[in-house]
């Protein structure tokens, strides 16, 4: 079977990134292409500095293309937390008589589930959180089993209208015949978390640069996705105000930062300004930023309402997972155990490259799930002729 070419692009807070990936890696993907550009990000909903986002997308995209040395006409874009809204629905189907459960009876269930009548909103995925048979038995698969009716939850992820047609019309003029939407906190949890972990849910913090997505997952849905603008670079804002740097000397304190360290009043960081060196107090720097992680915990806090206080706690992304001791100062506050998630992919095995891998082996699986189903169609028409 030939591999499977998938292009996504991650919108994220503080960079886009566009991968071009083939089906049958080490794992599941393979990398043909990558690249990435900073911007300014977006904040509550919108775009700062919306005038140069065509600059960006063209450029990270052609880039790829280069590296790949091919050509895309089609791509796949994750929709960030920040323009999304989760529902869920019960849906029931009753079939008047115990029927064993086909595939186009869940299709069917689906096709119940939206009813948002909202004209901003545009749905982008339906996924199962779990279905009931008609003897109360749970699964979250049930094809193939009896049943005289089938009662599903489903999640419903509907993307902010503006956003697509925003991201249509750049995509248009960079070159991009085709596009697709997916969510991304949908397929990065997904992607991340083993399908027996999710059948019991987990919450999957995704900490970025100036925002923060909260997912609930369960089966293969979100019972609940929040975000809020505050991330990693916040740090930064606050140890460039608080001790009176710049910004850029504020990045370089931050990517040196111990926070399980007890610091005395003798301990140093040291930023580098001018070619020298210049010590910045560790105790000083710690006790700010502990404040920040502890202010994002309390917003982690808020948007988890909708979990269960058995659900495990995960944190990704690039905003404080590569912080030492960050984790553990959320898990603190939070009274939690925090697991730091991973990707999988040997080259890009770094949490802020979560969103991007979890997009291309979600579209990659999907393809690759048409194509065989379109291959057992044929062989099915042709057996019963």
């Amino acid at each position: 079977m030939p591999k499977t070419k998938v292009t996504v692009i991650d919108i994220g807070s503080k960079s886009v990134r566009v991968l071009i990936a083939n089906s049958g890696g080490v794992n599941s993907l393979s990398v043909a292409g990558y690249a990435e550009c900073d911007y300014a990000g977006y904040y509550e909903g919108e775009f700062l500095e919306e005038e140069k986002l065509q600059d960006v997308f063209s450029k990270v995209l052609l880039s790829a293309q280069s590296v790949a040395n091919a050509s895309v006409d089609k791509v796949y874009v994750g929709v960030p937390a920040n323009f999304s809204l989760c529902r869920t629905k019960t849906l029931t189907q009753n079939f008047g008589q115990r029927v064993r459960i086909l595939d186009d009876d869940v299709t069917q269930l689906y096709t119940m589930a939206d009813d948002l009548k909202n004209e901003d909103y545009v749905l982008i995925s339906v996924s199962p959180i779990e279905f009931q048979l008609d003897d109360g038995t749970i699964t979250t698969y049930p094809v193939g089993k009896k049943s005289n009716k089938l009662t599903a939850t489903v999640s419903l992820i509907y993307a902010e209208k503006n956003f697509i047609e925003k991201i249509n019309d750049i995509l248009k003029k960079s070159g991009v015949a085709s596009v697709e939407y997916l969510s991304s906190p949908l397929c990065e949890c997904l992607y991340l978390l083993p399908k027996e972990r999710r059948a019991e849910g987990a919450i999957v913090i995704d900490c970025g640069y100036i925002e923060t997505a909260v997912c609930v997952a369960k089966g293969d849905g979100l019972v609940d996705l929040k975000s809020f603008a505050v991330g990693g670079g916040h740090v930064s804002a606050d140890l460039m105000e608080c001790l009176n740097i710049t910004f850029d000397e504020a990045e370089q304190l931050r990517k040196q930062l111990v926070l399980s360290v007890n610091a005395s009043d003798a301990d140093d960081y040291e930023i580098t300004r001018n070619n020298s060196l210049v010590p910045i107090s560790m105790k000083q720097a710690n006790e700010i930023t502990y404040a920040r992680i502890e202010m994002i915990a309390s917003l982690v806090e808020r948007c988890v309402k909708n979990g269960d206080e058995t659900m495990p706690y995960y944190l990704t992304g690039g905003g404080l997972s590569y912080t030492k001791g960050a984790k553990e100062v959320l898990a603190n506050y939070l009274g939690k155990n925090i697991t730091l998630l991973y990707p999988k992919d040997l080259h890009l095995n770094k949490p802020h490259y979560s969103a991007l891998l979890g997009m291309a082996e979600y579209v990659i699986n999907q393809v690759e799930k048409q194509n065989k189903s379109f291959i057992s169609k044929l062989i099915d028409k042709f057996i019963k002729r």
